[in-house]
């Protein structure tokens, strides 16, 4: 069972119950997510609707999530690719090295 944890971002203060994470991740979280809040408030200072705020923050958070996503599959595609040259060139060295003697 997970514990509740009550963090505050921004002037808001949540109780959060986030599975598979202590009480100490889950803050970290939340100082993130104040922490890139202030970033686009920065950014953003004609925007007082905190509503809108948070949803840019929130964007931002899913655009980084979906660049990381796209590198780790390009690096997965490499790995598998590296992966299977070598395996060819394995293969063929022992074929090569497997001929009757006569």
């Amino acid at each position: 069972m997970n514990e509740k944890v009550e963090v505050q971002i921004g002037s808001r203060r949540l109780t959060v119950e986030i599975e598979g994470l202590t009480p100490l991740e889950i803050n970290g979280l939340a100082d993130k997510v104040g922490e890139r809040l202030r970033e686009i408030q920065g950014a953003n200072k004609g925007v007082a609707d905190s509503s809108k705020l948070a949803l840019l923050a929130a964007l931002s958070f899913v655009a980084e999530l979906e660049k990381e996503r796209a590198a780790h599959r390009t690096t997965q595609s490499m790995i598998e690719n590296k992966t299977d040259r070598l395996s060819r060139a394995l293969r063929e060295s022992l074929d090569a090295g497997a001929t009757p003697e006569g």
